[in-house]
């Protein structure tokens, strides 16, 4: 493919990396699903099973991918992306079988996609093992939306648990001088430009402007910084519909909760392209893209494009407006929209003065990806002291810096382990599935577990003790000593968790006894603490 073909590829509005960068194993079955009337949705479920003998599904998973453009996700790109920081191994590794929905079509209407995701959830509730086996249901980007809505719309869903994963709830951007880019350079008549067109199409299908807060084809009495005539009717859908109410739900952003912006300001250059054949069979290119204005009234540009050549020429163009909040900078997940359409512009039309000021844009702000009003994007909520009441999320979860859309990454892959293995103790030994993980013991082994408690004597010399014993993962200690097991106990010291495989200690007491009982309390400890 071209140079800017790979433009397709890299601003899907899911995952990126379309390398397969491990051994990817086969589903254990497929499974083909249809929505309900008056919708004619398609798609199809990928199953990996723990155990391969049955049909019957374990304490199942349910994913539900996001916006795919071109709709080339498929199983291994889609196992590939999941298994970042090996999720799906380590879930599976804990009795969790996976079910990954994908959309036949992706950028169709969300609503058609959210009642293929409503089949989705019926198919696997008809198919489950045991009624009390956990069942978690995780949404990524557009499929966070697809899965909210389906779960208002199913009241006996029996999904235990809601992941929303960086899904824009408050709407998405993608800059609509970038926009307005391919808008303008899809009219040049040239096969080097089909790429751009293609993408366009992506622009205008019903998903996208379902979802994107500015869109280069707004009303007509509207200004150009406003959304499609579309997003609003579905705004006043899912508004209508609001949130899961009988399940626990849990948000994840990629983006910063401590109001950190991306390097640039509204109204900024971003990107320029410019290039000087003669202008006969050779164009002359001059092209600037700009970070949307933030403003109540007052315009400037966030595109202007000239591109002067002999019969396929076209006019010139700059296109102002304003938004009242700075979309293109604010905190959240980001994409490296900026990057992908530098790094891939037309070869034949480059002569070295062109450059970029940044490479990410936000794609799905923070207060978007939690649920919180957008009036909120710029806000640095970790400081919010009444931060939950404005999320209609049980939990929510975001990142120190920005990180790019639906990046799994070692602590976000810690929420979802806590979401999808708590509240669910397999083997009744008293430890729920998440405190075996933190262990590393036996979650479906009873015999496998933590000695919680120990009481020991110790003999004493020059009343001095030294004990030891082997350390577990993710547990702190609490060591107490008493002379004898009718008088009160006298703490120690409480032992954080350590990597070590074994606990050493020598502790000189007060006392005069030959020797005294030491009480060791274990407790599981969560080393991720938001």
């Amino acid at each position: 493919m071209t140079r800017l073909q790979f433009i397709l590829a890299a601003s899907a509005f899911l995952w990126v990396n379309l390398a397969i960068a491990q051994a990817v194993p086969q589903p254990t079955f497929t499974v083909r699903a249809t929505s309900a009337p008056p919708y004619s949705a398609t798609g199809e479920l990928f199953i990996l099973q723990t155990d391969t003998n049955t049909t019957a599904l374990v304490n199942p998973v349910l994913v539900v991918e996001g916006f795919d453009i071109g709709n080339s996700m498929d199983w291994p790109e889609l196992y590939d992306l999941l298994n970042k920081e090996n999720l799906v191994t380590d879930l599976q590794s804990y009795g969790r079988d996976l079910i990954v929905l994908n959309f036949g079509d992706s950028t169709a209407d969300i609503l058609a996609n959210s009642a293929l995701t409503e089949a989705a959830v019926n198919y696997v509730n008809s198919h489950r093992s045991n009624p009390s086996d956990k069942f978690t249901a995780i949404g990524a980007s557009l499929g966070g939306l697809t899965l909210r809505k389906a779960l208002v719309g199913l009241p006996y869903h029996d999904v235990n648990t809601w992941i929303s994963f960086d899904a824009p709830h408050e709407g998405a951007n993608l800059p609509l001088g970038v926009q307005e880019f391919f808008e303008y350079f899809s009219t040049v008549n040239l096969p080097t430009f089909d790429p751009i067109r293609e993408f366009l199409l992506s622009l205008d299908t019903p998903a996208a402007r379902q979802m994107l807060l500015v869109h280069h084809s707004h009303s007509p009495d509207a200004p150009a910084g406003a959304s499609a005539p579309e997003r609003q009717e579905f705004v006043n859908t899912m508004t209508a519909a609001g949130y899961p109410a009988n399940c626990k739900t849990i948000a994840i952003s990629n983006g910063s909760g401590y109001g950190e912006k991306l390097p640039f300001n509204p109204g900024d250059l971003m990107l320029h392209w410019e290039y000087n054949g003669g202008g006969f069979l050779d164009p002359n290119i001059d092209a600037d893209i700009y970070a949307l204005p933030q403003s109540d009234n007052a315009a400037s540009t966030v595109f202007y494009g000239d591109f002067d050549a002999f019969l396929f020429g076209r006019p010139e163009k700059t296109v102002n407006t304003y938004h009242p909040l700075s979309l293109d900078n604010a905190p959240g997940g980001y994409r490296t929209t900026f990057f992908q359409i530098f790094t891939n512009l037309p070869p034949d039309y480059i002569d070295g003065d062109d450059y970029i000021a940044s490479t990410n844009h936000c794609f799905i702000p923070t207060v978007s990806a939690l649920g919180i009003p957008i009036e909120n994007i710029e806000s640095n909520l970790a400081s919010h002291a009444e931060l939950t009441a404005l999320s209609p999320f049980d939990e929510i979860h975001y990142a120190v810096n920005n990180e790019e859309h639906v990046e799994i990454n070692a602590r976000n892959k810690r929420w979802i382990m806590r979401a999808v293995l708590e509240d669910h103790d397999s083997d009744g030994d008293g430890f729920d599935d998440y405190q075996e993980f933190l262990l590393g013991t036996a979650y479906d082994d009873a015999d496998s577990t933590l000695t919680v408690y120990a009481v020991i004597e110790v003999h004493l010399v020059d009343g001095t003790a030294a004990l030891s014993w082997n350390a577990y993962p993710n547990t702190q200690y609490a060591v107490r000593f008493t002379e004898a097991l009718d008088e009160p106990w006298l703490p120690l010291e409480t032992i954080p968790p350590t990597s070590e495989p074994d606990i050493t200690r020598e502790y000189l007491l007060e006392s005069e006894a030959l020797s005294g009982f030491f009480q060791i309390i274990a407790t599981p400890v969560d080393p991720v603490t938001d």
